[in-house]
């Protein structure tokens, strides 16, 4: 199994973990007790092989156990599986462009105005949001502020799926 391939199937248990699927742990708790979860790539499919890293499995050995599970889909199952990850990245662009059309309202309302552009607040956080500036973990911060002390409202603020993958 190549590198690529073994980040791809623990890529894939981390994303599962983080969902509630199986593997049935969470990521951060699993990880921190020395396994390393492989997991098959496909959405309805709870395989999974757990490695401990203080004995790893040798790669020949991880690349016959992936390959031999694999095999045990057939094809609809992988086509059915790309046809959901197309149909989610489908939904994101057009909520991403939604979202770019309310900047769009906000900054040509400013300019009607006879403001800049940029002077909408509203605009601002939007924009910052969608293109990930450091400026957004201001509005993570401030509603990990406000959300204390309010029920229901604890763990609010989104969490970078770079914080996720390293925690």
């Amino acid at each position: 199994m190549s590198s690529t391939e073994r980040q791809a199937a623990e890529h894939a248990g981390l994303w599962k973990a983080d969902r509630g699927k199986a593997p049935h742990y969470t990521a951060k708790g699993f990880l921190s007790t020395g396994w390393t979860c492989f997991s098959c790539p496909l959405d309805d499919c709870d395989w999974h092989h757990d490695d401990d890293v203080s004995r790893p499995s040798a790669p020949a050995v991880l690349d016959g156990l992936m390959r031999e599970h694999l095999a045990s889909h057939d094809l609809v199952d992988f086509l059915r599986s790309l046809q959901a990850a197309r149909d989610g990245i489908v939904a994101v662009r057009e909520s991403n462009n939604r979202a770019w059309d309310v900047v769009s309202l906000h900054r040509l309302r400013a300019v009607r105005r006879g403001q800049h552009p940029t002077s909408d607040p509203v605009a601002q956080m939007l924009s910052a949001a969608l293109v990930g500036t450091v400026e957004h973990d201001e509005v993570r911060r401030e509603l990990t502020e406000l959300s204390e002390g309010v029920a229901g409202a604890q763990g609010i603020a989104s969490v970078p799926a770079s914080a996720r993958q390293a925690g």
